[in-house]
């Protein structure tokens, strides 16, 4: 019988989040702290000290089986090795398994989104779902895929990156960042639009309560951004089929679901069939839950040969 716990941690460029659960997925401990500065070897060493403070605080004796991490980057989780993260320089080809579990545990590895789509499928949203999509939208845009009940990951890692959805034929023209869905719904721009219609500094709530006051410009940019978040996911359900999409991250969880609900109304009227579009049940804890089931999927799988 399994007696120590999961440790899942979601890796960010400005914050980590760790928690101590049980296999069941139940939260025993959390932490929350900013990335530390240094290298990989630095940070993860202060991530590996802070999972074994925290199942120390659980109860005496108490430890953890495996460690599961979620970040956002190329990661290839049966090598144990992460490409890239984003805004984390530095972080090239990290034998991320091997430095953040040594000898003494295993750990399971994946892009943020995809351990996000994992966690909602688990405790969340799309539970009891065998193909669903998980729509990450925050300072980028992304998504994690589950198809039959699996991860895509796709043959370079990338699966799921709508972020790259060109949104004009001028971006087809000429590639580069400029008019695909995350230059022109992301935070980034979100946040920029704020500052040129507010003045510098100003934070995108301000944008978005200004929208639902009437503003007449900061309306029609939200629901252009709107319009073009309906886009991408017409797309992924003309791609995909699956049988329900998420939406997470900072954006959506701040504002909920007025914000939503056009973007799912947009959609209905161009896909033949009213997929259920929803947001995240797991808020905050979606990918960091989806590390937790990552690592506890990986002792189930040795436990059992």
């Amino acid at each position: 019988m399994r007696g120590g716990f999961i440790a899942g941690v979601d890796l960010g460029a400005t914050n980590v989040r760790v928690v101590i659960a049980d296999h069941d997925g139940n939260i025993e401990a959390r932490r929350h702290l900013a990335t530390p500065s240094g290298g990989p070897e630095a940070v993860l060493g202060q991530i590996s000290r802070a999972i074994d403070e925290l199942v120390r605080g659980v109860w005496v004796g108490a430890t953890v089986d495996a460690v599961g991490i979620a970040l956002p980057g190329m990661v290839d989780p049966e090598a144990g090795v992460v490409a890239s993260v984003a805004n984390l320089p530095g972080w090239h080809n990290v034998p991320l398994a091997r430095l953040l579990g040594g000898d003494r545990r295993p750990v399971a590895m994946d892009n943020d989104a995809n351990a996000a789509a994992a966690g909602e499928g688990w405790l969340g949203a799309a539970r009891g779902k065998r193909d669903h999509v998980f729509i990450a939208w925050g300072t980028g845009i992304g998504s994690g895929m589950v198809l039959d009940g699996r991860i895509h990951r796709g043959a370079h890692f990338l699966g799921g990156e709508i972020a790259f959805f060109p949104m004009t034929r001028e971006q087809v023209r000429t590639g580069g960042w400029q008019a695909n869905v995350e230059a022109l719904a992301g935070g980034r721009a979100i946040a920029a639009k704020a500052s040129e219609l507010f003045g510098a500094g100003a934070k995108a709530s301000a944008l978005f309560d200004a929208a639902r006051a009437g503003h007449t410009d900061a309306a029609a940019f939200v629901s252009e951004v709107q319009e073009y978040l309906a886009m991408a996911v017409v797309d992924v359900i003309a791609m995909l089929d699956p049988e329900m999409v998420v939406f997470g991250g900072g954006v959506i969880a701040a504002q909920g679901a007025w914000l939503l609900h056009p973007i799912r109304e947009l959609a209905h009227r161009c896909t033949p069939t009213p997929t259920p579009i929803v947001l995240s049940e797991l808020g905050e804890d979606a990918q960091v839950l989806g590390a937790v089931w990552l690592a506890s999927q990986q002792v189930s799988r040795s436990a059992s040969q």
